[in-house]
């Protein structure tokens, strides 16, 4: 049978199914009224993104016995380290690397939105990169000094400080959940995972 009889009959199938059994727009597909792929697919995102929520919640207690490790990332791959930023990614840069494979599919509306995203991430960023750097300026000094008390105190904010920064992952992850269609958002998902373990996005940064 020749490739445009082929398509031919296939367009005829899809033509004859109801409509509530294909819906090519919506990637949905449905066979005996169950719905695959899209369903599917979309579980598959959430588990995926439950996994790294889990991953900042194992952070946060192993911070409870080790802070300084946890907050330097001695553990992190080395494609990680080129944007560790307090304890982990840092959203705004991990996205710049990103977004260049994702974007083909977004709509200018989508992009509109996720570059003012951004800027709201890189805001937040700043400010507790500046707080990480007094904070660190602190305990150099309270190390230097023998003051205990003050080194305590510094370990304790460096915990919130290591908190708010998962808290900013975490919504990054989310809010770009909520920004991109189930197929980008799981396509960002696949670049992400391959970010963190290869170097080579960032050889043009």
């Amino acid at each position: 049978m020749s490739s445009s009889n082929q398509l031919n009959q296939s367009s005829r199938f899809l033509a004859n199914k109801p409509r509530n059994e294909v819906n090519v727009q919506g990637y949905t597909f449905r066979i005996d009224g169950n719905t695959t792929f899209v369903m599917n697919y979309g579980r598959w995102s959430e588990k995926l993104m439950k996994h790294y929520f889990e991953l900042f919640e194992m952070k946060t207690s192993a911070a409870n016995l080790d802070v300084f490790s946890v907050v330097s990332a001695i553990w992190c791959t080395t494609a990680e380290r080129n944007l560790l930023w307090i304890g982990g990614f840092r959203p705004s840069q991990l996205l710049q690397a990103i977004l260049p494979q994702v974007q083909h599919s977004c709509s200018q509306q989508q992009l509109s939105d996720i570059f003012s995203f951004v800027q709201s991430c890189q805001q937040a960023e700043d400010a507790l990169a500046q707080g990480m750097e007094k904070l660190q300026q602190n305990l150099d000094k309270a190390t230097a000094a023998g003051d205990k008390a003050l080194k305590l105190t510094c370990v304790s904010q460096q915990m919130s400080f290591l908190k708010q920064a998962n808290h900013v992952r975490q919504q990054f992850l989310y809010q770009l959940s909520r920004l991109l269609t189930i197929c980008q958002y799981a396509e960002f998902l696949l670049a992400f995972g391959e970010c963190l373990y290869n170097s080579q996005p960032w050889s043009s940064l």
